[in-house]
């Protein structure tokens, strides 16, 4: 694991950075409880990280690698914060409300629940990260991100490399602090009801407004395509995910999406601060493409 500050200029992006606006709007809703999260799951780990003693080598290991999640997770926290003000910006008034209300839930949760269920929480979540890396640092979202704002389908694609690179830390922490089968299961449906319900009622409002100036026609177009790209979303993660649920699960053993060197290798060429300044939106634009072949 290392620590990445890939540049992104969202100073034109649009909210629908993609040419598939419900592909875009599905991820605009994800991306809205990325903050508060990612917050939730460095509070949790640090709080966790005080609670692993030691000086045998494997105790050592584990509370450097929980110092190098906090550092990557708050990377995600500052980029996500960036891109939805996006949202904001183009008229969306109720983002400000939704992000309260997400932050609201974290915050119950770490102040009312045991530290054992906080983390298998936490390792509940970070079980969709490699299941999301395959799609993201794949090709299966091909046909929606062509054409699409290269720095809101490089925030994707960064995020759930990295998301991939520490998918053990959680479950390692989980399993220092508990490690029982049960609850590492219930709190891999309780987060996924959680993130489900927020995210889904963002979107629902998201697209509630866009459809409010469209024609009868583009509105059941509209429909369509959404219930395509949940369908989409649906096969591609959830596949990946059932392998969660075995008592043998272990996320070291997973594999490696296909495209995750590719897109590690452009993110460092042209995304890290030092270099992206020297490309054009039309050269960055084709460095993202280029992860895709």
């Amino acid at each position: 694991m290392r620590i990445r500050q890939p540049d992104f200029d969202f100073s034109q992006t649009r909210a629908h950075w993609a040419p598939n606006l419900e592909f875009a709007q599905t991820q605009n809703a994800a991306s809205l409880g990325i903050p508060a999260l990612e917050k939730f799951l460095n509070r949790v780990m640090a709080k966790a990280r005080k609670e692993i003693h030691g000086d045998d080598p494997a105790s050592v290991a584990l509370r450097a690698d929980i110092k190098t999640f906090i550092k990557q997770e708050s990377c995600h926290t500052a980029a996500h914060e960036a891109a939805n003000a996006v949202l904001v910006r183009d008229g969306y008034d109720r983002i400000r409300e939704f992000e309260r209300e997400i932050e609201a839930h974290y915050q119950r949760l770490f102040e009312t629940k045991s530290l054992s269920f906080l983390t298998a929480y936490c390792e509940g979540f970070e079980t969709l990260g490699p299941a999301s890396a395959m799609s993201w640092c794949g090709d299966r979202l091909d046909p929606y991100l062509e054409g699409s704002d290269p720095n809101m389908e490089m925030l994707f694609r960064w995020h759930l490399l990295e998301e991939f690179e520490h998918r053990h830390v959680c479950y390692d922490v989980f399993k220092k602090i508990h490690g029982g089968y049960w609850m590492r299961i219930y709190g891999f449906f309780y987060q996924a009801y959680c993130f489900g319900k927020y995210t889904n009622k963002v979107k629902k409002y998201l697209l509630q407004v866009d459809r409010a100036g469209m024609t009868d026609a583009e509105r059941k177009a509209s429909i369509k395509r959404e219930k395509a790209v949940s369908k989409m979303m649906a096969k591609s993660i959830l596949g990946n995910l059932l392998k969660v649920l075995s008592p043998s699960y272990r996320p070291h053993d997973l594999a490696v999406p296909k495209l995750w060197k590719k897109v590690e290798s452009d993110i460092d060429a042209d995304w890290i601060k030092s270099k992206r300044s020297r490309l054009s939106p039309a050269q960055a634009h084709g460095s993202a493409g280029s992860a895709l072949c």
